[in-house]
């Protein structure tokens, strides 16, 4: 949780100073901010005896799983609100 505090932070700082992050940027704060790690977490978490710490470690190990499924979450949020947003 503290991760996504930070990387909310550091976009709030973004759009304050009216900065335009690259793409590398962007991803790198973006993945975190989706929440779908912090997502995970919790699930694990609600699960409760059936989960063990190894299944903690795995999860903030960063396996491609998660990495990939917090980029498809993130894109896909972004590309849902740039059509709301900008009519073209």
């Amino acid at each position: 949780m503290k991760n996504q505090v930070r990387a909310y932070y550091l976009e709030s700082i973004w759009f304050h100073q009216k900065h335009t992050p690259t793409m590398e940027e962007y991803m790198a704060v973006a993945m975190v901010t989706s929440a779908y790690a912090m997502l995970a977490a919790t699930s694990f978490v609600g699960m409760g005896s059936v989960v063990t710490k190894d299944s903690f470690e795995w999860l903030f190990s960063g396996p491609m799983i998660v990495k990939a499924s917090e980029i498809i979450c993130r894109l896909g949020n972004d590309i849902s609100v740039y059509s709301r947003v900008c009519v073209v």
